[in-house]
Parts: C-alpha cells; structure tokens; sequence
C-alpha cells in the first residue's frame, strides 16, 4: 500500500522544478499566456468531502491558514512548512488515495489565487463531449457536469490518482488544439474573505504578509459566525446607530452611572465601539470591516472610565446586570487604579451564576505598560494589570504586533493566558467612523469573539471547558519557547498558551449535547450539532428525566433527538431550529 507521506514527497519532488523554470507557471486566455508566480510558502490540501472526518484527521496538528468549500472538496491552505505536520499516513478509503495537492500562485498584480482540483473546458461543439471522454481517460480526470446555461462549458476535476494538477490538465487540454477553451479553477483570496470593503486592512483576521499572526478567522467562519451569543462590552459605551454595528445591537443595554437602560456614550471616546467592532462588526454588508463574530448580540454596558467617584463599584454593577440579563461573554479592555473586593465578587458570581450556572466567559485586556503600577514587580499582579488577575477563571489577553512578536506595550507575567492582533487595529468609531487603535484593549475582543464562536458550537459549555478550548488550541507563534508545562499546554510568559486559533477552537468544540436528568426553565438557546434528549441517551451523566420548561426554549441543531421520557409542562414554547 502506497502511504501518503510518499505522496507528499512525490508532489514536493514534481513542485520543485515548477518553482525553479518560472514560464511553465501560467494558464492560458483566449491563446495567450497569463504567468503566475508559484507561492511557495503555501499549498492547497484537498480533501474528499465524505462526511467520514477526514479533515479532522489530517490537520490535527497543524491550523489551516484559510478554506475553500465545496459539494465535493474541502480545500485547505496551509504552509508548506507544516506538510510534514499532516496526519495522513496511510490514510486510504476502499484502496484509493483520498488527499492530493495542489500549488497556490500570486498573479503578477500581486492577487493570491489557489489551484482547486476543478477546471473548465469549452467544446468546438456538442459532439466533442466524446473527445472530452477520451481526455478524461487518458489523463484520469472526471467529468463532472456540463453547465445548464452555457452548454458547451463542461466541469471537470482531478483526483488524487491524477498524476498532473488541474492547471497543468488545463493546458494540455488547450494545448491540443481539440478544445475551444480550456481554464483551470483558480479560487481568489477575496472569495475566501468578505464583501466588506476594509477587510484587506484587518490583519488580525487575515495577515497576508504573515499567517502565523493572524487569528485563522476564515476557515473558522464555515463552521460557525456567533448566531445567538450575547457579547457584553463594558466600556465608555457603544455607538447603539453606528451603520456596521446595528443590526448586531442587542435590545439589552444598561448604563452603570444612572443605573437604567438604554446604554449611552459616555465621552467621545470611541474605546467602546472599536472594542465592539473587533468583536461583532456587521460582516457581508459592504460596509468597512468585519467582526471575529459577526453574528453576535453586541450588549452595550457603558460605564464614565473616568475619575469619577464609586466607579469600581459601578463596574461592579455592570458585570452584575450582564449576567443576570443572559449575557454570555463579557469583554472588558479596561483596568481599574486600586483594587475592589466589589469587583472580586462580581466576577465571581459571573462565573457561579452566569448562563444557568455554566458560567460567563470573562475577557480581560491584560494591561499596557503605560498603566500603573509599571514598575512595582512585587504587587499581586506582577506585570498583569488589575482586574485581568484577580481570578483564575478569567482570560487575561496580551497583545501582538503584525508579525507575531508581543506588543512592546503589552504586559506580562503568571496570570497571562494567550495573545491577540492588538497594534493597529482597524475597527468602528462614533459617527460611522473607522480608525486604527493598539494596545491589548483591541487584543481582549478578539478572544471574545472567539468565545463566542465555540458558544455557537456548543451552547452548554461551561467557562472552564471555554476556557480550556481557547487556551488548548492556541497557536504556538515561531521562535517562541513555550517551556512551562501548564494544565492546558505548553505556556510562555509573554505570550501565555499563544496566539488565540479561532478555527482550531471551533473544529475542537465537542459538538454534541446531552440532556439527561435535568429540569430546563427560562427562556434558553440550545445549540450544538446534535441534541439528545431523555433518561438515558448518554452513559456520561447520571440517568433521570426531562422536563423542558416552563419558558421559551429553542433547540438549534442538525439533528434533535427526543426521547419518550421528556415532559413540556404547558405553557412551554418548544422550538426546534435546522443548523
């Protein structure tokens, strides 16, 4: 049996020459050749997309910098320093090899485009489908399907028993002079991103000049964007009208000087809002950025962050409200002068009572070093800023510059979890505005954004199984030595577990919910891939009966599962939602 690990030196082996004589690197339109320079940093994975779980097998070890979806591939980019990383050894289905490779390019306007395991061939007329057929054989390629409105225009696909790429099946085809055209599917980068006019800026989300510093955020979109997860941004206040933050506004907001709703903006500071853009920004609306979760509830909290008198306890308050108020995540890029017992409390009753007992997850900016208590090593915190390590439970976020190293500004020490993008960050301002801001308050949101996305997932996690995804899955930045031996990893002082993996945490969150034993009430959103309900439909918990409700209750899943020995009192409203 041929493993795959030959496979990838074979390909390696037939790459190299194509790097090395650079004008066999083109396709051809309408006769004439188009040249593209070979990107030999990446490479395209290409994965049968069989429902069997291959995708998880193969890149368990390593993160994908982006993905191509597909009816009939999963096509993944990924370094070419991390191909003998690919847990792919013999990894064969019914004695056929089930990934193949193919090379990524840039055009010569500098746009990144990815070879896909398709291509596009005319006929000179119906009767050369034969003639195709013939080619089909000869190279091993399939033909898919002929398109309905173009009817001359037929699909077709390597494999990975093609021993050529599409591109190079694509010029032999034309080069044969049989064909009227003949084109190979070349995926662009900005198919792969957003419509968002500003989204080629966001470095955090995707870093074209450097991966390892990006949060691996399009990839983690095609399993989840946040749908139904309440962010709290307890900040100056969020511009409630802004154009690419209102229709991710969540009805519930508080004001902690005046201790009513709504939320308001209390300075013309924009801390606040930028802080919500990174987190939940509107996304596909052709309107300036997208957020990490671009489906989330943004729940204003606003607060002066200003000297003011009883502004710790006021915080405090604020923390209380979101928790009570079903919030499911509290992002705070904010430190407080002295330290509060109020304050101590306030996350800890977040994390006992938060989401029915599973606990908020609480996000903490880790400090600047322009903050105080800079130079006083011997404090509690010793270089993260209070409240970021006041508890264990919450996750305290450093910063990173573009091209992985931490922030100079960015504060460190025993409590740090991980890092984030947090030097110039483009993000929303008041008035429809965007600008850049840096410094680990910009950091902070994109880890709740993040824990927003593995909520989607799987809605009954408790904070400690979020936090451990998180932690669990970070990318280890190049050149960093990650040395300690902590419960979730390997950590390192100035960058904690290292860099937040949006879509490591997202394909790592288990993805099914068992509900035995237990009595819902209240309004609640269930989500997860697949829902089990009754007595016994898990031996992983103690066997005992439902009862959903009294409340409103919505079930989100691919697949609900319920059993007989389920009780809905009356007066319940059940809903059952397809994923």
């Amino acid at each position: 049996m041929k493993t795959i690990h030959t496979i990838i030196l074979a390909f390696l082996f037939i790459m190299c020459p194509v790097g090395v004589i650079a004008q066999t690197n083109f396709y051809y339109y309408k006769g004439n050749k188009i040249p593209l320079a070979i990107d030999n940093d990446k490479i395209c994975v290409n994965i049968p997309n069989n429902g069997k779980g291959i995708n998880n097998i193969v890149l368990k070890d390593i993160s994908a910098l982006s993905k191509i979806k597909d009816s009939e591939f999963d096509i993944f980019i990924i370094k070419q320093s991390d191909l003998p990383r690919l847990s792919v050894s013999n990894l064969e289905i019914d004695g056929h090899k089930t990934i193949s490779f193919s090379p990524c390019f840039k055009t010569m306007a500098g746009a990144e485009v990815y070879s896909t395991p398709y291509l596009n061939v005319r006929l000179k007329k119906e009767q050369d489908i034969d003639l195709l057929a013939s080619y089909a054989d000869k190279y091993g390629f399939k033909i898919i399907k002929n398109d309905s409105l173009l009817p001359l225009w037929y699909i077709l696909a390597v494999s990975p028993e093609t021993d050529a790429t599409a591109l190079e099946v694509a010029n032999a085809l034309w080069e044969s002079g049989e064909f009227a055209a003949a084109v190979p599917d070349l995926a662009s980068d900005n198919n792969l991103c957003s419509n968002d006019p500003m989204f080629d800026q966001q470095w955090g989300l995707h870093n074209s000049d450097y991966a390892d510093a990006d949060i691996s955020i399009l990839p983690a979109w095609e399993y989840a964007t946040g749908k139904g997860v309440k962010i709290a941004i307890l900040d100056n206040g969020v511009d409630l009208s802004h154009q690419d933050l209102a229709s991710n506004i969540s009805d519930l907001s508080y004001d902690t000087e005046t201790n009513t709703s709504p939320s308001v903006l209390r300075s013309y500071n924009s801390h606040g809002t930028h802080c919500a853009g990174i987190a939940a920004a509107v996304k596909d609306n052709g309107v300036q950025i997208a957020g990490v979760a671009p489906n989330a509830e943004i729940v204003s909290i606003s607060n002066s962050m200003d000297t003011t008198t009883n502004s710790q306890l006021k915080r405090a308050n604020g923390m209380v409200w979101a928790y009570l108020h079903g919030v499911d995540i509290i992002s705070n890029s904010w430190r407080s002068g002295n330290k509060h017992e109020a304050i101590d409390e306030a996350i800890h009753d977040a994390f006992s009572y938060g989401r029915q007992g599973k606990g908020c997850v609480i996000v903490f900016a880790s400090g600047n070093f322009s903050d105080d208590s800079l130079n006083n090593r011997n404090d509690s915190c010793n270089y993260v800023i209070y409240p970021a390590c006041c508890n264990d439970t919450i996750l305290a976020v450093g910063s990173i510059r573009r091209y992985g190293s931490r922030a100079a500004t960015s504060r460190y020490g025993p409590e740090l979890d991980l890092v984030a993008p947090g030097d110039s960050i483009l993000s929303t301002l008041i008035n429809n505005r965007t600008d850049y801001k840096s410094g680990t308050s910009m950091a902070c949101p994109h880890v709740a954004g993040v824990a927003a996305l593995i909520l989607e997932r799987n809605s009954e996690l408790t904070v400690n199984q979020v936090n451990s995804i998180i932690c669990g899955n970070a990318k280890k930045i190049s050149g960093v030595d990650f040395s300690v031996t902590k419960p979730d990893g390997m950590w390192n002082e100035e960058y904690g577990y290292g860099l937040v993996d949006a879509y490591s945490c997202v394909v790592n969150t288990p993805d099914t919910i068992y509900i035995q034993n237990e009595t819902i009430t209240g309004s609640r959103i269930i989500s997860a891939d697949n829902i089990y309900v009754g007595k016994d439909v898990s031996d992983e918990k103690p066997h005992g009966n439902v009862t959903l409700g009294q409340g409103q209750i919505t079930l989100t899943a691919k697949t609900v599962t319920i059993k007989n020995s389920t009780t809905v009192p009356l007066g319940t409203i059940l809903t059952i939602e397809n994923r």
